[in-house]
């Protein structure tokens, strides 16, 4: 018998089943991919998910579990990027520094009729970010769970009042310009799970991530995977990978049938379980005598939109001087930014890498589709991919030419493959009384939990983290 079973394949999943083994429960982590295996096409790596990291400075939400858990980064130790990233437009490219002034002049440089109002939104910015995360780390969970909670917020309030009035006069002014209007779009579209809110309190938190660092780890969230997964072991932990469920058995103990790639069958219980929302295996949470609908279970986010990628091996050359290692490209500052009108690029070259070091670079490039049939269609989807190589057209003038390799039905099956690593984008619900966005990791079942990005999408990357650890919490609460 065993304490916990953690049933995902994204990093929240691999967190909390490390975090329950360091904190001693017996704990089996099953997982249906092996994210620990390369990513590897005609000899060219890629990432699994292309999106940039945060959270991983000092102090901050990553780096801070990563010491907790003891793991050793003296060989895979995040380095910060900067820039951060980059927004491309037809008439602008901004370079997103980690220094605030330096940012804030390459801005002004593209814009410099509106010079104060940049100013003035980048103070506003390094204000309620700093208010966020504040709050964050006093309150996890976001939403206030307690009376106290509630008398906390309330202090919070005036943050509030004064984004409000703030970003009214930004109305007026630098968001009337579309190009600047598509810069911050962009750069939410690259850094939160969430489709909208762009001109939210909580999108402070991400326009900030810049000031507050971008890292990149070698083969980035792989790299995690394979940490937290050893970690897991090394506590005595069982990891299961490649698996499928056959069953699940709910009621005081858990009981679950798992069946690996080989077709061997394994029988696994638990007093708890941890389930991604993002797992594929929440269809089991319906099964049972009495149907119940999973909206009423797990009050989900809608998912409103699926990444796809296209992996790309190019030549160097055809690669700009000084571009970053992520890119958003905006093709028209008039058009809505999920109406293939966004790309986002991850490459592994260096700006300031000498020509020719090596001419093998790898180059992704993901758009965001509907959640629907037909956009998924595989007919749609091959288009997609010529659409993606024309449309970059603009930015990347000589890759037609350049590439070495693509393999579209490849990039087609691992994009679906790995939908449950990936964040899609979500629409969240807004509580009315705070205005963030957050969910209760509970469900009607005493001894089942939730993680996962969706239910803390005002947070990014941090908030899938986060996920991960209060998940476990809530089991170490219930055994008190």
């Amino acid at each position: 018998m065993n304490d916990l079973i953690v049933i995902g394949d994204d990093l929240s999943s691999y967190i909390a089943a490390s975090v329950a083994s360091h904190l001693g429960l017996s704990t089996v982590h099953i997982a249906q991919n092996d994210s620990g295996v390369k990513n590897t096409i005609d000899g060219y790596t890629f990432n699994i998910d292309p999106i940039p990291l945060t959270g991983f400075g000092v102090g901050q939400t990553g780096l801070s579990l990563l010491t907790e858990l003891t793991l050793p980064l003296t060989e895979q130790e995040p380095s910060l990027l900067n820039p951060a990233y980059q927004i491309i437009l037809p008439e602008h490219r901004i370079d997103f520094f980690n220094d605030k002034d330096s940012l804030v002049g390459e801005i002004i440089r593209e814009f410099p009729e509106m010079s104060e109002e940049i100013k003035k939104f980048y103070d506003a910015v390094s204000k309620n970010s700093a208010a966020f995360v504040t709050w964050l780390h006093d309150h996890p969970f976001i939403q206030p769970k307690s009376i106290k909670d509630y008398f906390n917020f309330l202090k919070f309030i005036p943050h509030l009042i004064r984004f409000r009035f703030d970003i009214k006069k930004f109305e007026r002014t630098i968001l009337q310009n579309p190009s600047f209007r598509k810069i911050l779009e962009a750069q939410y579209a690259l850094l939160s799970c969430a489709k909208e809110g762009y001109d939210s309190f909580t999108s402070h938190f991400h326009y900030s991530a810049p000031l507050r660092g971008v890292y990149h780890f070698p083969r980035a969230k792989q790299t995690l995977f394979n940490l937290l997964t050893k970690k897991l072991q090394a506590t005595e932990g069982m990891y299961l990978s490649n698996n499928k469920f056959i069953t699940i058995k709910k009621g005081k103990t858990i009981e679950a049938e798992v069946e690996n790639n080989a077709g061997t069958i394994s029988n696994i219980s638990a007093r708890y379980m941890i389930v991604s929302t993002k797992s594929e295996e929440m269809c089991f949470l319906l099964k049972g005598k009495n149907k119940i609908n999973i909206a009423n279970l797990t009050k989900p986010v809608k998912i409103s939109h699926y990444p796809f990628t296209i992996h790309l091996g190019i030549a160097q050359k055809c690669i700009p001087e000084k571009m970053a290692r992520h890119v958003a490209v905006i093709s028209d500052v008039n058009k809505d930014i999920y109406d293939n009108n966004l790309i986002l690029l991850e490459s592994n070259v260096s700006p300031g890498e000498k020509k020719g070091s090596t001419d093998k670079k790898m180059l992704t490039a993901t758009v965001f589709l509907p959640n629907d049939s037909t956009a998924w269609s595989k007919e749609n989807l091959e288009a997609q991919a010529q659409s993606i190589i024309e449309r970059l057209e603009f930015f990347l003038p000589f890759l037609k030419e350049n590439i070495k390799f693509i393999d579209v039905d490849k990039s087609i099956d691992i994009s679906i493959k790995y939908r449950n690593i990936v964040n899609p984008k979500y629409i969240p619900e807004k509580s009315f009384f705070t205005g963030f966005s957050a969910k209760t990791n509970k469900t009607r079942f005493r001894n089942i939990y939730l993680t996962g990005a969706s239910l803390l999408t005002d947070a990014g990357t941090d908030g899938e983290i986060i996920s991960g650890m209060l998940a476990v919490y809530r089991v170490l609460d219930k055994r008190k």
